[in-house]
């Protein structure tokens, strides 16, 4: 997101210590002891991080706004610690009536938050005095040896938000961006054990680098995007669109591979089955999103971000086509990851696609970002290219954003 007076408030720090030795925080030093960290910022010989591997089956009725699935889940203990605890983070809580927030909600978007129907842990029911609910955290009872992978099952659900937009929920009417849908392992590391910070609004996210497999089962006219590769998108396109997928991702020409005129017969675009399963693989990232609408355009092109390898990046605008400025989107999007590759911080764009879609927020995913049209055209190339550099910072990085949300922001800015 756009914070201007992080940065600069970053960047006094930066000029006052200068040539200072800066303080060692408190919780920082039993890292350098442990060796899990160096003063330099590098990671000491001992350093660790903990992962996890998430199969996510979901269904969304874009008519009720209802999201429902069930997760496995496979998280690796890398610590030397026995965990006594899971800490998972439920983010739709941050809509739940009597909630704690930074700021106030419409009436009608108060809901009951996330429902977990069950919970299972290496196969045993989780249930009362071991699972407790603390604002947008759930601390379950558990014991987690040293290097011990434990296998958690969940089914879940939640209503999207329709309005008291907070980097989710209903865009416009057949058009969403989800984020955060799922209950996530926390991250536990070696600098303050698990993060318990409760999500409120207004600070942002630090997530465990894991893989993701994602199956979302929408009604056949509505289109999917999302973090990670679409892997069965040959059985959910039809011929026509799929060729115009695969001539962007080897093209540097601008393809249109939606149109206006391909919704008035949504057959042309997906085989026309009533629900499709769209799946999606992601691997070594920090989080996943996904925006489904059922007239958006898109408009797709691809370059080389790695002349060593010749691998290319595609990058896609799918927006509201009634939004004028989000047609140079594209060759916005498309610049800044050029420059990215070869110029500033001149390092080879390390995802398969960057996706803008036209949403009500300002904020970044892992392949995604959803952001609000913007008629001044200076601020529509910035925002673009603002959020998509934070693929660096913090996704590529691991920022803690909850504590150290000017790190990111300002070198984005930057």
């Amino acid at each position: 997101m756009k914070h201007y007076f992080l940065f600069i408030a970053g960047l006094f720090v930066c000029v006052f210590l200068k040539g200072q030795e800066l303080p060692v925080p408190r919780n920082a030093q039993p890292a350098f002891e442990k060796g899990t960290r160096l003063p330099s910022g590098q990671p000491g010989s001992a350093y660790w991080q903990n992962t996890a591997n998430y199969t996510i089956r979901a269904s969304f009725d874009p008519s009720t706004r209802l999201l429902q699935g069930n997760e496995d889940v496979e998280y690796v203990n890398n610590s030397p610690d026995t965990l006594h605890r899971l800490v998972i983070k439920l983010y739709p809580n941050y809509y739940k009536k009597g909630g704690a927030r930074s700021k106030e909600i419409n009436p009608d978007d108060a809901s009951d938050g996330m429902s977990i129907k069950s919970l299972v842990v290496n196969q045993k029911e989780i249930s009362g005095k071991d699972m407790v609910t603390e604002a947008t955290n759930l601390i379950v009872s558990a014991n987690i040896n040293p290097g011990q992978k434990v296998n958690v099952s969940i089914f879940f659900s939640y209503v999207l938000n329709k309005g008291s937009h907070n980097r989710t929920g209903q865009v416009d009417e057949g058009s969403f961006f989800i984020a955060y849908f799922f209950p996530r392992i926390a991250v536990y590391d070696d600098i303050d054990g698990w993060d318990l910070y409760p999500y409120i609004g207004s600070y942002e996210f630090y997530h465990d680098f894991c893989n993701f497999n994602l199956t979302l089962r929408v009604p056949s006219q509505y289109v999917v995007w999302a973090t990670g590769d679409h892997v069965n998108r040959a059985e959910v396109f039809t011929e026509p669109v799929l060729k115009r997928i695969l001539s962007a991702e080897t093209s540097d020409e601008q393809v249109t591979v939606i149109d206006t005129s391909d919704y008035r017969a949504h057959r042309k675009i997906t085989r026309g089955q009533e629900i499709n399963h769209w799946q999606f693989e992601a691997r070594n990232v920090p989080d996943i999103a996904l925006a489904i609408s059922d007239h958006y355009i898109w408009q797709s092109t691809s370059l080389v971000v790695d002349n060593k390898t010749g691998r290319r990046t595609r990058v896609d605008a799918v927006f509201n086509p009634v939004h004028s400025d989000y047609f140079m989107v594209l060759e916005d999007a498309r610049k800044t990851i050029e420059a990215m590759s070869f110029r500033f911080p001149k390092w080879p764009f390390p995802y398969a696609h960057e996706t803008v879609f036209d949403g009500l927020d300002q904020m970044e995913y892992p392949m995604m970002a959803n952001d609000n049209p913007i008629e001044d055209r200076a601020e529509s190339i910035e925002l673009t290219d603002h959020e998509i550099f934070h693929t660096l910072f913090p996704f590529y990085m691991g920022i803690n954003e909850t504590k150290y949300g000017w790190m990111d922001e300002g070198w984005a800015t930057l």
